[in-house]
Order: structure tokens, then C-alpha cells, then sequence
């Protein structure tokens, strides 16, 4: 299924389409503990000492290796883990797209020392991801940061309280 903006915005371009996709394959690939299409949807190369994560409520990692590495811990501690991406807004200025997105997430809650875990949880993050269009035309992550959203107590959205 091809991920499509919020209902309030025009059809995405072929262009934002691609980057869509791409961002697409990156969560699949996390939710699915793939490791291989982890590494193949983040920028090598020249561009690899660009590569920048910042994982919710953690401090910044920067350089290809040091961010698949994070990747394979987040990857390694838990069972299960997945994404509703929602609120996804792409645009696209030359051969930089930025992605801005909605994770709502549901994933087990840590493991215990016996290796089960003790049930689900679910929250809910902000993401931006940008993307590089690479010379064979795919788009590639160079960057993503996530910050959590916690609930408010009031109903008003920030811009009116």
C-alpha cells in the first residue's frame, strides 16, 4: 500500500510517492528486526559521516555505523515493535526530501531476567527523516529524530491553551 498524506493535502507528487516508500521500508524493515534493510535504507559513502539519529529521550549518534549500531540494540531488546505511521507530510527540494510524521507505536514493555516480556505498550513520537537521493535515483536516510509526545492533560491543542 502506497502511504498516502494526511486527507487535508493534495495527493503526493511521484517524487514524494518515492521518498514515502522509502520511509516506509525504513519502519518495516525496524518492526520487522531486519537488520540488512536497516543498513541498505541509510546513506553510505561520501555521505556516510553525515548519518545522524536521535532516538526518543537520547542523546544524538552520529556516523553510518554508530547509528546502525543503535539500531540493532533498539532492535535487540524487544520481541515485538510496531509502527502506524499517521500525519506524514513529505517535501521535496532537489535531492533532499524531508519526511515529517506521527509514530504511533506498540511494542512489548522490556524483558525480564527470565527473557519474557511483561506485556505492551504503546506511545506516540514525532519524527523527521531526511532523505538523500543518491546517484542511482533511490532515496536514501541520512538523518531521523524522533521525539516523544506525552499526553497533555488538557484538551485544547498547545497553539490555544
Amino acid at each position: 500500500m502506497t502511504p498516502q498524506p494526511p486527507v487535508d493535502e493534495e495527493p503526493f507528487t511521484a517524487e514524494q510517492a518515492a521518498v514515502a516508500e522509502a520511509n516506509e521500508r525504513f519502519y518495516q524493515a525496524v518492526e520487522e528486526g531486519d537488520l540488512d534493510t536497516v543498513r541498505a535504507v541509510w546513506i553510505d559513502g561520501e555521505y556516510a559521516d553525515t548519518v545522524h539519529c536521535v532516538h526518543p529521550g537520547q542523546p544524538a549518534v552520529h556516523g553510518r555505523s554508530q547509528v546502525l549500531m543503535s539500531w540493532a540494540v533498539v532492535m535487540s531488546r524487544l520481541s515485538y515493535l510496531q509502527f502506524f505511521i499517521t500525519d506524514m507530510r513529505v517535501v521535496v527540494s532537489g535531492d533532499i526530501a524531508v519526511v515529517t510524521c506521527a509514530e504511533n507505536v506498540l511494542t512489548d514493555l522490556p524483558r525480564s531476567e527470565g527473557g519474557e516480556g511483561s506485556g505492551l505498550a504503546g506511545g506516540r513520537a514525532e519524527a523527521t527523516n531526511i532523505f538523500r537521493r543518491s546517484r542511482d535515483g533511490r532515496w536514501l536516510l541520512f538523518a531521523h529524530h524522533s521525539s516523544p509526545v506525552f499526553p497533555s492533560s488538557s484538551s485544547e491543542p498547545p497553539d490555544e491553551q
